[in-house]
């Protein structure tokens, strides 16, 4: 679903400006690349101030899906990173 939305154009990957967290993007780009079992994506759709970021992570191994929307990235992902186990017991 995600490839037929950045065909369409509807989504967008999103990389941080410099400045911002980036490191946390990294890290998540690194865990991407280090197994297929394991997958995330970062992308933005809308357009300009009307924007929303959009993460997501899913790992099989340990079989949990996760996902959020945030108008800023820095706020959503240290919330994402202090929650997620939480997140993940509540779903």
């Amino acid at each position: 679903m995600v490839e037929k939305f950045k065909k369409a154009k509807v989504i967008h990957p999103y990389h941080p400006l410099f400045g911002s967290n980036c490191a946390i993007a990294l890290v998540h780009g690194l865990l991407r690349a280090k197994s297929v079992r394991r997958s995330s994506g970062l992308f933005e759709y809308g357009h300009e101030e009307k924007s929303v970021i959009w993460y997501w992570e899913f790992d099989a191994e340990k079989e949990h899906f996760h996902q959020f929307q945030t108008i800023d990235y820095e706020v959503g992902m240290r919330y994402y990173e202090e929650n997620k186990f939480a997140m993940w017991k509540e779903n």
